[in-house]
């Protein structure tokens, strides 16, 4: 007698006819998980949190976490934002702590988690547009005249240190290249020397290498001190920083002045504050030019830090600590100014820092009485732009943002490198970090790279130039895939300056930016004919191409709407009617489930697994699958099952875990606990959008609702109904109440069958046959 066992259960292939099925394969999947082989349901999504984006449905969720705790604050945006984490070291310190970058809303922008989270929800409150903008306005230069001095007398000592004095103030500094001429006879002449390195004693005396006898003090008037060398152009330029290390690209270089190294020059008309604009900068890099053999490079001076308001005070055993409003920018033994203070005990002149807390917070020795912690926001930080800690100090700010250039050329070795760093376009979409720290995003048909480590400095001439406009990109395998409107590309390059790009001449067109997820196995995405893959080692295909068809596809859904998330090794996509599960299978190609709850945006928390969602404009967030909620109903439906003969399927078994655990109904019993007051909630937040009369009474709230929630039944037991087919006509319909026998109908015979089973149960086999004793075979 025929029977049949279903057993080791597989999804939904739409594209293959019902009778065609592999064994086991489904006509309807519905809210099912294959794992194991057996029909196991989803259970309830959790709410657990609010976005606080209420009024515009969220295209994007992220949950940013806290550095110390974990605790997550989440981002929300009513557009499609693509977020990437920080590439630097995560120090400690408000200025930097949990800083992410993203694109999509207005220009790109750079935030913190202190700084997202300064303002109220949705976050994030703040942020800084990524990239600096161009400095507009040139700096001024004075050049001070050198006169040469004329000589008092002079001296060498036994370890041939000449020391000569002058008769005014000779207006050098230690490091200078002078040349001493003049002198005759002997042994004055012996001290003449060209091109050689002075140390300064005092304002009118001067000491530097000279072989010869040892020589007392001697006057001599007849001696020439000059500075050294050919006359040079020289110019300055400056750049925009922050306390990130940012740099922007070099403000119009001053006009050529002509001077011998050793002059001093005055830069003057330097900013005095940060530039207009949603920006980070708190200071300014000046340049200037070295002549060499091969040109004039431009070599750093100095970083010159804006004065800083002060925000707190307090002091403990002649320790003050000081926290400002901006990052300080110093390092232990840095020397700085505080004035202006409410309580003028912390005013200081020539402070020493003796401890940096973190970028906001310094300590300093300072004896004076202790003070608690205080507001403290009249006092200004300034810092100082000298040489060196031995010089007298120069408080830029203080009394005058003038910069007086005086020093050593020998100690100029950083060079200007920033004079290529763009800020990236203002309507960049899809930023992404790629290999060796790059990032990459694109706006129209241009791919644009940033540097390397260096997520604000983006060179245009590093944009790539596709044929048609991107919709995507996602990198894959230490490759970059560029989804157009028409065909696939492949980019390849581990330096943005060198970086390379393929056409894959199959035309998969990207449907949708949302769809866009990286499986692991390629960048998978919506195309017409399917779920489109792209593998850099196996290439282009559709890799549900054994599960839906160019027909069947466009049919089922519209791919244009997808948005779509990696959840645990599957594709899990919503799309405007439903939402859907596709999972590769080894034995059939892949398949599909159906799932009942639609998100517009998705997050997966990387160090719990667990999948976040929110749906619409209430602004709640879900927990998919949540071991601690009930479970939901499941659906399936099996192939069509032909015999060879005419028979009647008289009997039949359901083998499902049918028993409930305590575990079930304390979950069931919690989810009813919360129905009354997440329904208030709903109701609450629809008050407030004044939708009462046109929604909530007239055709929501009491004729039907898809936001509100019902009480479930508490259950002793999990039944599955069961239903059977024969030649397409529904022939029986019971609840299943055990893993028992029972009879079905009788009176007709027929060769196609189709079974199916809906319930929350864990159904793990299903046995039809003609008879009891038939199914003893199965």
């Amino acid at each position: 007698m025929a029977a049949f066992k279903i057993q080791k259960f597989l999804g939904a292939v739409p594209k293959i006819t019902p009778e065609l099925l592999p064994d086991a394969a489904a006509q309807i999947s519905f809210n099912t998980k294959y794992y194991s082989g057996d029909l196991i349901p989803y259970r309830l999504p959790k709410l657990v949190d609010n976005s606080g984006r209420r009024g515009s449905e969220t295209k994007t969720l992220y949950g940013l976490k806290c550095p110390e705790t974990g605790e997550i604050t989440w981002l929300a945006w009513d557009k499609d934002v693509d977020i990437v984490t920080s590439v630097e070291s995560q120090e400690e310190g408000v200025c930097n702590r949990g800083r992410f970058y993203y694109s999509g809303d207005g220009a790109p922008k750079v935030s913190t988690y202190d700084l997202a989270r300064d303002g109220s929800a949705p976050y994030p409150a703040k942020a800084y547009d990524l990239g600096l903008p161009l400095p507009t306005v040139v700096p001024s230069v004075a050049v001070t005249s050198f006169t040469p001095s004329e000589t008092v007398s002079f001296s060498r000592d036994t370890g041939n240190t000449a020391t000569v004095t002058t008769n005014t103030a000779h207006g050098l500094r230690t490091g200078n290249t002078i040349t001493i001429s003049g002198f005759t006879g002997d042994p004055a002449q012996s001290f003449n020397f060209t091109n050689i390195t002075v140390t300064v004693i005092d304002s009118t005396t001067i000491s530097y290498f000279s072989p010869g006898d040892e020589v007392g003090a001697t006057s001599d008037t007849t001696g020439k001190v000059s500075l050294a060398g050919n006359t040079i152009p020289r110019s300055y330029v400056y750049t925009w920083m922050t306390p990130w290390g940012e740099e922007s690209i070099a403000s119009e270089p001053t006009p050529d002045v002509y001077l011998k190294e050793g002059q001093t020059v005055t830069v003057s008309n330097l900013p005095a504050t940060k530039p207009a604009g949603n920006n980070f900068v708190r200071g300014i890099r000046l340049y200037r030019t070295i002549v060499t053999t091969s040109g004039a490079d431009y070599f750093r001076l100095r970083t010159l830090w804006f004065p800083t308001s002060l925000a707190k005070v307090a002091r403990t055993s002649n320790v003050s600590t000081v926290t400002l409003e901006f990052p300080h920018n110093l390092i232990v033994g840095d020397r700085f100014k505080i004035s202006g203070c409410s309580d003028t005990s912390f005013n200081i002149t020539d402070g020493i820092v003796t401890e940096v807390v973190n970028r906001n917070t310094f300590k300093f020795a300072q004896t004076a009485s202790n003070v608690t912690e205080t507001v403290e926001t009249a006092g200004t930080l300034y810092h100082d732009a000298a040489e060196k800690l031995s010089d007298p100090a120069r408080y830029w700010g203080d009394s005058s943002f003038a910069f007086v250039d005086d020093f050593n050329v020998r100690n100029l070795f950083v060079g200007l490198s920033s004079d290529n760093y763009d800020p990236p376009p203002a309507n960049l979409r899809g930023l992404t970090a790629v290999q060796n720290n790059i990032f990459a995003g694109f706006a129209g048909n241009q791919l644009f790279f940033s540097e390397p480590d260096l997520p604000h400095a983006w060179p245009k001439r590093y944009a790539l130039t596709f044929e048609a406009n991107i919709v995507g990109i996602a990198s894959v395998s230490g490759y970059i895939v560029v989804l157009t409107e028409t065909f696939p590309y492949r980019v390849s390059g581990s330096d943005p300056a060198i970086m390379t790009y393929a056409r894959i001449d199959t035309p998969y067109p990207c449907l949708s930016k949302r769809s866009i997820v990286n499986m692991g196995y390629g960048a998978v995405y919506s195309t017409h004919g399917g779920l489109a893959v792209y593998d850099p080692t196996a290439g282009a295909d559709i890799v549900t191409k054994f599960v839906h068809d160019w027909d069947t596809w466009p049919v089922a859904l519209d791919p244009s709407t997808i948005t779509a998330v990696f959840y645990n090794g599957k594709y899990f996509g919503s799309h405007s009617t439903n939402s859907l599960i596709f999972e590769r299978d080894d034995k059939i190609g892949g398949f599909f489930t159906d799932i009942r709850y639609r998100f517009t945006a998705a997050w997966t928390d990387p160090i719990t697994n667990q999948l976040y969602y929110t749906f619409g404009t209430s602004g709640n967030i879900f927990e998919w699958d949540n071991r601690n909620q009930p479970l939901t109903p499941l659906d399936w439906k099996s192939k069509v099952i032909v015999t060879p003969e005419y028979i009647n399927i008289g009997a039949a078994r359901v083998v499902a875990d049918y028993d409930i655990d305590q575990e079930e109904i304390d979950a069931v019993e919690a989810y009813n606990a919360a129905v009354a007051a997440f329904n208030q909630t709903v109701w609450d937040e629809y008050d407030e959008l004044g939708t009462v009369n046109s929604y909530q009474f007239n055709e929501a709230m009491m004729n039907g609702d898809p936001l509100t929630e019902l009480p479930l039944p508490t259950p002793g037991f999990l039944p599955v109904t069961f239903r059977l087919w024969a030649d397409k006509k529904l022939v029986f319909q019971g609840t299943v109440f055990d893993s028992e026998i029972f009879r079905l109908p009788s009176g007709y015979r027929s060769d196609t069958f189709e079974v199916a089973v809906s319930g929350s149960a864990r159904v793990r086999s299903i046995h039809i046959g003609e008879t009891p004793f038939g199914l003893r075979s199965i």
